[in-house]
């Protein structure tokens, strides 16, 4: 009698752990890539944790963000700003955040042609500039927020959606300026922002597209879970992904995905940078 009174319980449990989960990957640059390099990743997470996972790559990053507020569990490596936006509208919460050339932050950049006649924020007045996408950080929000403080108002705004985008509209000529993502160069002297996505095609894009300004540090993308998954559950996950990130292949693949070298432990708290920011622009 006392096993049948516990039985829905132990139902219950079992349920939670053996419920397929969604993963979430930001579509930042060709869905090709992400799906490819994010299948690698799916594969070594269920291997490891025995959590069954369902990829997601989405056309957006808003439907990342409302992912979080559907009934079944979902995890994603996504943008900081999607991130506060999922924790206040679902009550997201981040786990990790990346690193990147050995920092947990990274810049917003604007750039534009090394031709053109635009030397500071002001000469892009009237001008058409590409974003990435309303929900990205780097590539809108931050160099967004510097424009506005600088009294500039775009002739047209363009969303190309992925960062590379961005890179080949201005070094086409078809933006005169661009927002994407910067991290510093190497102590070689080897680029790391946008601008290297798209150095196989464009092998001079360093000389032809230049950058105007950077902005303030951001948090690195974090790793995030939704209020549905179970500690547990979460704790496998994450250390799981961790662990991904010391193997070989893993390296690799989280480099080409996002040019992620590894995790850090993270904090709600790491993103209240961007929530004071966020408040000064409304």
């Amino acid at each position: 009698m006392r096993l049948l009174l516990f039985l829905p319980f132990l139902l219950g449990t079992f349920n939670s752990y053996s419920q397929q989960v969604d993963f979430y990957l930001t579509p930042s640059i060709s869905k090709e890539i992400v799906e490819k390099n994010g299948g690698y990743i799916k594969e070594f997470l269920q291997k490891e944790t025995g959590v069954q996972i369902n990829l997601v790559v989405p056309s957006g990053y808003d439907a990342v963000v409302e992912a979080f507020g559907k009934a079944n569990p979902c995890f994603a490596i996504m943008g900081s700003l999607s991130y506060v936006d999922a924790n206040k509208k679902y009550q997201a919460m981040v786990k990790l955040r990346t690193v990147r050339y050995g920092r947990a932050v990274y810049q917003g950049m604007i750039v534009v042609s090394a031709n053109s006649n635009i030397k500071d924020l002001k000469d892009l007045n009237g001008k058409a500039i590409a974003y990435t996408d309303e929900l990205s950080t780097s590539g809108y929000l931050y160099p967004k927020s510097m424009l506005q403080k600088a009294n500039v108002t775009a002739g047209k705004e363009i969303f190309a959606k992925k960062h590379d985008e961005v890179i080949k509209l201005v070094y086409e000529g078809k933006a005169d300026a661009g927002a994407a993502f910067y991290s510093p160069p190497s102590t070689k002297g080897e680029i790391h922002d946008a601008r290297d996505r798209v150095r196989a095609k464009y092998p001079d894009v360093e000389k032809k597209v230049i950058i105007l300004v950077t902005t303030d540090p951001i948090p690195n993308d974090p790793v995030v879970f939704s209020k549905q998954f179970d500690a547990e559950t979460a704790r496998k996950l994450y250390t799981a992904l961790v662990k991904f990130s010391t193997d070989a292949k893993g390296k690799q693949v989280l480099l080409d995905l996002y040019g992620t070298e590894g995790f850090t432990k993270a904090s709600d708290t790491d993103y209240d940078s961007l929530r004071k920011l966020l408040a000064s622009i409304k």
